[in-house]
């Protein structure tokens, strides 16, 4: 057959923007539509390009559609065949780009739902109006569910997947899923208690806790999960709260709110790579020549060769092996050098006989104080319940409610950030008094690190001074410097 009767290179182009049950039955129907089209007009079939489950509309890639686009550039495909133009696209400026292909490479387009012919003005006005109409339909689509959304946040429903620690029941209602929730739990005080996401992340997968899709926990989920107001049965939307939520709680406000002004917290120093942090001071300890920051330095061992003993033709070898250090990186200095052993045990007794004297006025709370504040909490809320039963029973008008609540609500607010300020800090209580030294021997090196750096804001500082020759080889107590808010503190 000569080249002017071959058939037409046509690829089908197909996309359904959801398909929940993954049957991929929408794509399915329209490729056998298309299909027919093409016979129809002699076009040969040469590719199918299948967009499944992918919107049109939401500006996420379109692997299909991407791949058509390189064909039709290419010369392999000349004509497209579609169910609809907004199968197509769903853009205004997409479709100027399907219309740029017909005005270059004499693209034709046949739709099922009606011809387009793109090389006439008539035509691409055509596309044009269809792809507008359906522009609009998305707009207001749009619309619809973000409202639809918003009403099912002000009832303090739930909408969306199930969340780990609850199940989701026919009529959409969560309920508290056991095992879960006590896994949330479980998560929550190891977070106050200063472990680190990436230790819980591992012992979680060690154990083969999932999450609500079946896959290993990683550290930013399990954060995003942690943070979410959902656990203390708070209704939020677009990151405002709506009210209570139509679910039973797994952990209290209270707790809540600690979490997440730990997990917020801009000083905190995040540990994402999920590898255990090895060193109790590096940078911490300071370099007593230039001021700057220790780091730690694992040990190591080699083997030196050295010349045979007399009457031995093979070499020998020394074995060297030198301790795990905390040493001075910085160029221009490098002069300090420490027993990591040694230097931890020292500063450990040193920080540890502090905790024991003055640990309680560093790290606890205000405990009259939590107290007042804590009932100042319990009596507003009260009034504020009451306040919405006078409503509920017609005692009291809407407008007198609102003025109300929005009266008590700032003192309320007051109050929480009171209660929250006076409270001990999280995970610290058992570091501060009489059994300090124990809580510190069981505690990991994060934990340990975490009571240093805290230490370290109210006028902690380690500082390490050389020793001249030798330095490193040779642990010398005082060459290390401890001081607490301009006061030398001894072991």
């Amino acid at each position: 057959m000569s080249s002017a009767m071959q058939p037409t290179p046509a690829g089908i182009y197909v996309r359904i923007s959801q398909d929940t049950e993954d049957t991929g039955l929408g794509v399915k129907r329209q490729r056998q539509d298309c299909e027919a089209l093409a016979a129809r007009k002699g076009w040969e079939v040469v590719d199918v390009y299948e967009d499944n489950d992918v919107s049109a509309s939401k500006g996420k890639p379109r692997p299909a559609y991407q791949r058509l686009a390189r064909d039709v550039d290419a010369g392999r495909v000349r004509a497209v065949v579609v169910w609809d133009v907004d199968r197509l696209t769903r853009t205004p400026r997409e479709l100027e780009g399907v219309i740029e292909w017909a005005e270059r490479h004499g693209l034709e387009l046949a739709s099922v739902g009606g011809e387009i012919d793109l090389s006439t003005p008539q035509g691409r006005m055509t596309a044009r109006i269809k792809g507008t109409v359906a522009r609009h339909e998305v707009e207001q689509l749009s619309r619809r569910v973000r409202r639809k959304h918003q009403e099912l946040a002000e009832a303090g429903k739930h909408a969306g997947p199930r969340p780990f620690g609850w199940d989701i029941t026919a009529d959409k209602r969560l309920t508290i899923n056991r095992a879960e929730a006590a896994v949330v739990r479980e998560c929550v005080r190891r977070v106050l208690a200063g472990e680190g996401l990436w230790s819980i992340v591992n012992d979680l997968t060690e154990r083969g806790v999932t999450t609500p899709r079946g896959g290993p926990w990683q550290t930013q989920p399990l954060r995003r999960m942690l943070l979410r107001w959902r656990n203390c049965g708070i209704r939020t939307y677009k990151g405002q709260e709506m009210g209570p939520g139509q679910w039973e709680p797994i952990i209290d406000r209270e707790t809540h709110e600690r979490v997440v002004a730990h997990l917020t917290d801009p000083a905190r120093k995040t540990n994402n790579r999920g590898t255990a942090v090895r060193y109790l001071l590096t940078s911490i300890a300071e370099c007593g020549e230039c001021g700057r920051y220790l780091v730690g330095k694992k040990g190591y061992t080699y083997r030196v060769k050295v010349p045979p003993l007399a009457g031995e033709s093979e070499p020998r070898y020394r074995v060297r092996t030198y301790a795990a250090a905390y040493t001075c990186p910085h160029a221009g200095c490098m002069r300090v050098s420490r027993p990591m052993t040694d230097l931890d045990e020292h500063v450990s007794a040193v920080v540890v006989g502090y905790l024991e004297r003055e640990g309680v006025r560093l790290l606890g709370g205000d405990a009259e104080a939590a107290h007042e504040a804590r009932s100042r909490v319990d009596a507003l809320e009260a009034k504020l319940g009451l306040a919405a039963d006078q409503f509920a029973d017609d005692i009291i008008t809407g407008d007198q409610f609102q003025r109300i609540t929005g009266k008590l609500r700032p003192q309320l607010e007051a109050a929480r950030s009171q209660l929250a300020r006076s409270m001990p800090a999280d995970g610290l209580e058992g570091f501060a008094g009489p059994d300090a030294a124990t809580v510190w021997d069981g505690a990991d090196v994060e934990q340990r690190r975490r009571v240093l750096r805290i230490l370290g804001e109210v006028g902690l500082r380690i500082r390490v001074d050389r020793v001249g020759s030798g330095n490193g080889r040779e642990y010398d107590p005082d060459s290390v410097t401890v001081t607490f808010e301009r006061q030398e503190v001894t072991a």
